[in-house]
């Protein structure tokens, strides 16, 4: 990662948008304790989790999965806490945390996803623009 004064020396014609990541299945790892936050227009609490790649799956392109460098880099997952908060258990059971025909609660299963593996699948999206492409979590499975 390039300092600040690295990236604030940059000349403008080099700076980029990111491209989005090739469709498909990715093998990860969630990359730390997923953070809680909440959505910019409505407040809904959620959790950000971070899976970073370990393998691209046989359903991505092999050419672009390799031109784009994507071993290694992070996919930024927002899950909302909705009532019922169905999709946070399904990406917790999915990361393969213990307890989910049990008493143990949402928070407490949480705390154990970090360092686990998961698949997560990708598709595209459009920006509200049409200007950009960018890469979204479909859906996520138990490795």
């Amino acid at each position: 990662m390039p300092s600040f004064e690295e990236i604030m020396n940059m000349p403008s014609s080099e700076v980029k948008p990111p491209q989005a990541y090739p469709v498909g299945t990715y093998h990860c790892l969630v990359d730390g304790v997923p953070e809680h936050g909440k959505s910019s227009q409505k407040q809904t609490d959620g959790y950000t989790f971070k899976y970073k790649i370990l393998s691209p799956y046989k359903d991505v392109d092999p050419m672009q999965a390799a031109e784009q460098q994507v071993v290694g880099k992070i996919i930024y997952d927002t899950v909302y806490v909705t009532d019922p908060p169905w999709r946070l258990k399904e990406v917790i059971d999915n990361c393969g945390v213990e307890g989910a025909e049990t008493n143990r609660s949402l928070r407490e299963r949480l705390s154990e996803v970090p360092g686990k593996q998961i698949y997560v699948t990708l598709r595209h999206e459009n920006s509200p623009d049409g200007k950009r492409v960018f890469h979204r979590v479909h859906a996520t499975a138990k490795v």
